[in-house]
This record gives structure tokens, sequence and C-alpha cells, in this order.
């Protein structure tokens, strides 16, 4: 039989069990190590899942839009049909430059109707300004609203809560969206819309005639409706102006 006693110096030769079993726990120790071990105060503080819900819509936000939405189509049914309309019964003028001007108020219309159906759509769908709950705008929960959630209890009855002085972004929390809103000198704070019952950052006003909040981000819009309705009135005048006859200046 041959010795199985390694010389002095040598090597000393594992088993297969030690050597599958050391492979195995190397395996496990880098997976322990891609694993991210939360801190204490993210492993305690509640989930966003287990918040409650956000405050039901009022009746307005769906109602109020109606309105908004039948002024903005009608009228710009009402000047296209008769802008178009008289752009038609001056197609066979002999006057070329009543042709040339019928031409640009039909164009003028439909370009000031798109501008506005497009800016009414943001409005009404755009979301502008909503603060979203996010792990940025919720935590830190302030510890009398997080005890409260804790004890399973509502939140009625409790003020906002005001923020860390100095802060940049913590202004106050909303006890209702439970959300953290901007402070007053960053894009103009935060406001609770009763209508629309979400806070919005920016808030100028509630339009009672599209049913949303008017902010920062949709500003651009909401001009562009009013400046279009003015615009469209002026090109029906100058439509009908050149329909019925009116002097029309050379090109």
């Amino acid at each position: 039989q041959e010795c199985c006693i390694a010389a002095p110096g040598a090597p000393r030769r594992r088993s297969m069990p030690a050597m599958l079993e050391e492979r195995s726990g190397g395996a496990r120790r880098e997976a322990d190590a891609d694993v991210e071990v939360p801190t204490p105060g993210e492993a305690e503080r509640l989930p966003l899942s287990e918040l409650p819900a956000l405050p039901a819509r009022s009746r307005g936000f769906f109602t109020e839009p109606m309105l908004g939405a039948c002024i903005v189509i009608g009228l710009s049914a009402m000047f296209g049909a008769v802008v178009q309309g008289l752009a038609s019964g001056k197609s066979d003028s002999s006057n070329d430059d009543e042709v040339s001007v019928s031409s640009i108020t039909v164009w003028l219309i439909w370009s000031e109707a798109g501008i506005a159906i497009l800016s009414m759509l943001f409005l009404l769908f755009g979301g502008a300004g909503v603060i979203a709950r996010s792990p940025a705008t919720c935590y830190p929960i302030p510890k009398e609203v997080e005890d409260r959630l804790r004890r399973r209890e509502p939140l009625d009855g409790m003020s906002n809560v005001r923020g860390p002085a100095g802060s940049s972004t913590h202004g106050d929390y909303c006890v209702r969206c439970l959300v953290w809103r901007p402070p007053k000198e960053r894009a103009g704070g935060g406001h609770h819309c009763n209508t629309c019952q979400r806070c919005v950052k920016g808030f100028d006003h509630h339009c009672g005639v599209f049913g949303r909040c008017i902010v920062r981000r949709n500003m651009p819009c909401f001009v562009a409706l009013i400046g279009m309705m003015f615009g469209g009135v002026a090109t029906t005048m100058v439509a009908v102006t050149v329909g019925a006859g009116g002097p029309v200046q050379k090109l």
C-alpha cells in the first residue's frame, strides 16, 4: 500500500465536501454583502402604502370643468364656422386682396382655436403644481402625526405642523395630504385646495370655470386661453368686415 502521509512542507489536501462548503460559504457572504440593510430610522418609519388614502375630490372638481370645456369648444366652433363661412363666400371674389385676407383669417381662427383647446387640456389633465406623495415629500412624518397614525386614530382637528426654521423644503406638513409643502420663500409656498383636495405649490387661485388650481406651471396656459378668446373675437370682426365688403388695404 502507498503511504498517505504528506511530506513535510507539502500543501495539505482538502476533501471534496470541505471545498464545496467553502465555496457555498463564500457565495453566501457575497450575497449578504449585496443586501442593503436599512437604517434604524428607515426600518421603523411607516411605509407609504400604510398611509391613509388621500382626501376624496369634491364635487366641483368634476362639474366645474364642464363649464370651461363648453365655453372653449363652443366659442371655437362658433368663431371658426363664421370665419370659414365668410371666407367661402369670398373664394369667388375678383378682389385678390379680399381673398388673401379671408384666407389669413381662416388660418388665424383655427390656430387660435387649437391653442385654446390644447391649453384647456393641459389645465384639466396636466396636474400642474400638485405635490404627489413620495419619500421626499412625506418623510420625515412629524411625531404627533405619526403617533396618531400608528394608533389608527383620525387626524381630524389637527393643525398643520410647522417645519424646522430655515428649511428650504419643509415649510409645513399638511395633515390631510400627509406631504411637506415648501416654505413661502420658495416656489410661492404651498396651499391645500378645498375643491381639488390636493396640496399644490406656486398657488395663485382656484378657477371655478375650469375647476382646477391655477399655479405657476399652468399660468401660461391660463393666460393663453384668455388671449385666444380676445384674439378670436378680433379675427372674427376682421372676417365680418371683409365679408361685408369693407375697405381692404393693399398687402
